[in-house]
C-alpha cells in the first residue's frame, strides 16, 4: 500500500510540474509587415508569428518605432477615414497597426523636426477593417507594420511577475504534496470529513496536531462546528407578555430538567412558532437559546432543499448529529413551511420528491427511535396551514405558540424601546403613533422610526422630529408624496371633489371612524390625492366588527366616485376610484363569503376566500355554480347599494361637499388632528 501511494504521489508531482512548466514557456512577441514597395506584397489573415527581416524594412523604421514606443500617448489623435484619406493624398510615409488590431499609427511623409511626435497620428479601429486597411496600402505602396504597442518596461514588468508566478505555484505544488504525505501519517488512513453546513467551526483548535503542514490533519480535527450564543435575551422582544410567559416556561424546561423529570413532565420536543412576517419569531428563538446557554444552531428551510435528490435529507441527519453531540441543544428552523408541505397522495408529484424525502427525515429524527433527550427544536413558519398534519402533532411540536400583530399596548412597548436608543428632540406622544399604527408588526415600527431618523438627517436635523414619525407613516401607506408636482387646475378640482366626497361621510359616521387627514397632494403610486382615517379604538381593539359598521365602510369607500357623479354627472366620472372599487369589492365579497352577512347565504362560509379577497394557492372548486352565482349577486348588491346611500347622503349635503372642497383646493393638505388641538 505504501509503494502504491508514494508512486501516485510521484507521479501527481510529475504531472503537475510539466503542466507548470508548459505553462511558464513564453512565445516571443514578434513584429511583422507588409511592405509593398519595389513590388513586394505579403498578405494574413491569421495573427503574425513572423520576425521582421531587416532587409525588407527602410532606414526610418526602426527610428519610428522608437519613437512609437516613447511618445506614444503624445501623439495627436485622430480618426481611421482621416487616416485613409491622407494614404491616398499620399501624405503618409508608413503605417503601424498594433497586434491586437485595435489601435493604429499613421507617420506623415514630412521631415523630422525638434518634435518627431508631432508628426505620428493614432486611432482606435475595429478589426473588421484590417483587410480594407492592407487593401488601400497596397494600392498606394505604404509600407505596413504590425508591432507591439505595449512600452517596453512594461514588457519586462509582466515577463517578471510571470516569472514569480512559475515560481510561487512549483513552491506550492511542493508543499501542497508534503502536506498530503504528512497528513497521512499523522491520522493514519483517510476518513470522510462532515460536511458544516452552517459554516461555523468549534472555539479553539484540538491541539493534537502540532505539524503546520498538516492542513488535511488539521481539517480533519476542526469539522466540529463553533457555536456561539446570540446576544440578545426576552428583554430586547416587546410584545404580549402571554408570548413571554411562554418562552420563560420552555426556559424554565430546559434550565430545570430534573425537577419537571421528578414529576413525570417531559420537556416539549418541538416548538412551532406560528404568526405575520415581522412580529419577532427569530428574535424569540434567539431569545431562548441566550437564556438557556445553550448550543444554538439556526437554518433557514430552503438550505434543506437542493437539486440532487437526498441531499436534503442528508443535511437533516448531520443537523441532528451535531445536536446530539453539543447538548443542549437548540435547533431553530426558519420558514420550515419550505421544507414542511403536505405530502402528495400516491407521489403524483414527482417534482417534490426531493423535499419529501426531507420531510420523512426530518419526521424520523424528531420523534424516531434516536435519542433527543435535551434537544428542542424550533420553527417559524407563517403558514401553519399548508404545514403536514404528521409534522404538527404533539409528539414532534408539542407546543404551539402564536405571536400575533402587538395590540396598542404591545405597539407603545416597541416603540419606547426603539425610540430609548435614539435622539429626539422631545418626548414623544407614543401614544399617539401607537394608536395610528393598528396593523403594524414589530419590525414596521422599527422601520418607522428608522424612516423618521432617515427624514431628520434629510432636512439637517440632528435629532428626530416627531413630525418625520407622521411623514414616515403616511410613506408607508400611501407612498412616495410628490410635494413639488404641477397639477392642472382642472385635475386640482376634480381630485378636491374626489376626497372630499370621502371625508365627509367618515365625518358623517363618527360613531366608528376618526378623520384623520385629508390631502390633494399626488403621489408616486398614481393617486392623485388620499384621505386618511382610523377606526375608534374601542372598535378596533375589540375586533367585533358589526354588519352595519362595515357596510359603512362599504359606504365611505363609493364616496369619491359618488361626490365626481354629482358634480360632473354619471358619463364624467373618472377612473380615480379604481382603487376605492377594489377595496369595497373586495370587502363585500369577505362579509358574504366568510361573515355570514348575506340574505340568502346567512350561513355560508367561503374556504376559497383569505385575508386578501382571492382565491388560495390549491385553486380548488368546492361549491357549485349555483352558489358562486348567488355570492356574486349579494356582494355585488352591497356594493351598489353602499354606492346609492352615498350618493344620497352627498346629495342632501351638497353645499357642504363644495365648500370643503374649495377649503382643499386652496390648503392642498387639511390635518384634522392639528385642527382639533388648536
Amino acid at each position: 500500500m505504501k509503494i502504491q501511494l508514494f508512486l501516485t504521489m510521484s507521479t501527481m508531482l510529475n504531472i503537475m510540474s510539466t503542466v507548470l512548466f508548459l505553462c511558464a514557456i513564453k512565445s516571443p512577441t514578434s513584429s511583422a509587415f507588409i511592405n509593398y514597395n519595389k513590388g513586394i506584397k505579403k498578405t494574413f489573415f491569421m495573427k503574425p508569428r513572423i520576425s521582421v527581416s531587416l532587409s525588407m524594412t527602410d532606414n526610418t523604421y526602426f527610428q519610428d518605432l522608437n519613437i512609437l514606443n516613447k511618445y506614444q500617448n503624445y501623439f495627436l489623435k485622430d480618426n481611421y477615414n482621416n487616416i485613409i484619406t491622407d494614404v491616398i493624398d499620399h501624405k503618409v510615409s508608413k503605417i503601424f497597426v498594433d497586434n491586437t488590431y485595435k489601435q493604429l499609427v499613421s507617420v506623415d511623409d514630412i521631415p523630422i523636426n525638434d518634435m518627431p511626435y508631432t508628426h505620428f497620428h493614432i486611432a482606435d479601429i475595429n478589426p473588421v477593417i484590417i483587410q480594407n486597411l492592407v487593401q488601400k496600402t497596397a494600392e498606394n505602396n505604404i509600407p505596413l507594420y504590425f508591432v507591439n504597442f505595449t512600452p517596453e518596461y512594461i514588457t519586462n514588468i509582466q515577463k517578471i511577475a510571470g516569472d514569480i508566478f512559475s515560481l510561487a505555484m512549483y513552491a506550492f505544488s511542493i508543499y501542497f504534496v508534503i502536506s498530503i504525505i504528512s497528513g497521512i501519517f499523522a491520522r493514519g488512513p483517510p476518513t470522510n470529513v462532515n460536511m458544516n453546513m452552517n459554516n461555523f467551526k468549534k472555539n479553539g483548535s484540538s491541539g493534537n496536531n502540532k505539524n503546520p503542514l498538516n492542513i488535511f490533519a488539521n481539517l480533519q480535527g476542526d469539522t466540529e462546528e463553533q457555536f456561539v450564543n446570540p446576544n440578545v435575551s426576552l428583554a430586547s422582544w416587546a410584545g404580549s407578555p402571554e408570548v413571554v410567559e411562554e418562552c420563560k416556561e420552555v426556559i424554565s424546561y430546559i434550565e430545570n430538567r430534573d425537577k419537571y423529570k421528578i414529576i413525570g413532565a417531559e420537556m416539549p420536543k418541538g416548538i412551532l412558532f406560528e404568526g405575520p412576517p415581522g412580529t419577532g419569531k427569530t428574535l424569540l428563538a434567539k431569545a431562548i437559546a441566550s437564556e438557556t446557554n445553550s448550543t444554538f444552531i439556526t437554518m433557514s428551510g430552503s438550505e434543506f432543499v437542493e437539486l440532487f435528490v437526498g441531499m436534503g435529507a442528508s443535511r437533516v441527519r448531520e443537523l441532528f448529529e451535531t445536536a446530539r453531540e453539543y447538548k443542549p441543544c437548540i435547533i431553530f428552523i426558519d420558514e420550515i413551511d419550505a421544507i414542511g408541505r403536505q405530502r402528495s397522495v400516491g407521489g403524483a408529484n414527482m417534482a417534490n420528491e426531493e423535499r419529501e424525502q426531507t420531510l420523512n427525515q426530518l419526521l424520523y429524527e424528531m420523534d424516531g427511535f434516536n435519542d433527543n433527550d435535551d434537544i428542542v427544536v424550533i420553527a417559524a413558519t407563517n403558514r401553519k396551514d399548508i404545514l403536514d398534519q404528521a409534522l404538527i402533532r404533539p409528539g414532534r411540536f408539542d407546543r404551539i405558540i402564536k405571536i400575533p400583530l402587538p395590540d396598542k399596548q404591545s405597539r407603545e412597548k416597541i416603540l419606547e424601546f426603539y425610540l430609548n436608543s435614539k435622539n429626539l428632540e422631545n418626548p414623544f406622544d407614543i401614544s399617539s403613533i401607537a394608536e395610528l399604527t393598528d396593523g403594524f408588526s414589530g419590525a414596521e415600527l422599527k422601520n418607522l422610526i428608522n424612516e423618521a431618523a432617515i427624514l431628520s438627517v434629510r432636512n439637517n436635523y440632528t435629532v428626530i422630529q416627531e413630525r418625520f414619525v407622521f411623514d414616515s407613516f403616511e410613506k408607508s401607506i400611501v407612498g412616495l408624496i410628490r410635494k413639488n408636482a404641477t397639477v392642472a387646475p382642472s385635475t386640482r378640482l376634480r381630485v378636491a371633489i374626489h376626497e372630499s366626497g370621502h371625508a365627509l361621510l367618515v365625518a358623517k359616521f363618527n360613531q366608528y371612524f376618526d378623520l384623520q387627514k385629508v390631502s390633494i397632494q399626488p403621489t408616486y403610486n398614481g393617486a392623485g390625492g388620499y384621505t386618511l382615517f382610523t377606526e375608534k379604538p374601542e372598535i378596533r381593539e375589540g375586533g367585533l366588527y358589526t354588519k352595519d359598521m362595515l357596510k359603512k365602510r362599504l359606504i365611505i369607500s363609493m364616496g369619491g366616485k359618488a361626490a365626481e357623479s354629482i358634480y360632473y354627472g354619471n358619463d364624467f366620472v373618472s377612473l380615480g376610484a379604481i382603487q376605492d372599487l377594489k377595496q369595497a369589492n373586495g370587502l363585500a365579497k369577505r362579509m358574504i363569503g366568510n361573515f355570514g352577512m348575506g340574505n340568502e347565504l346567512e350561513v355560508f362560509y367561503n374556504e376559497n376566500i383569505n385575508d386578501d379577497s382571492i382565491l388560495t394557492f390549491t385553486g380548488q372548486n368546492k361549491y357549485s355554480e349555483y352558489t358562486k352565482q348567488i355570492m356574486d349577486k349579494e356582494s355585488l348588491n352591497l356594493v351598489k347599494e353602499a354606492y346609492d346611500e352615498a350618493k344620497n347622503i352627498l346629495l342632501n349635503n351638497t353645499n357642504l361637499l363644495f365648500k370643503f372642497s374649495q377649503l382643499l383646493q386652496n390648503r392642498t393638505v387639511i390635518n384634522i388632528k392639528k385642527q382639533n388641538s388648536k
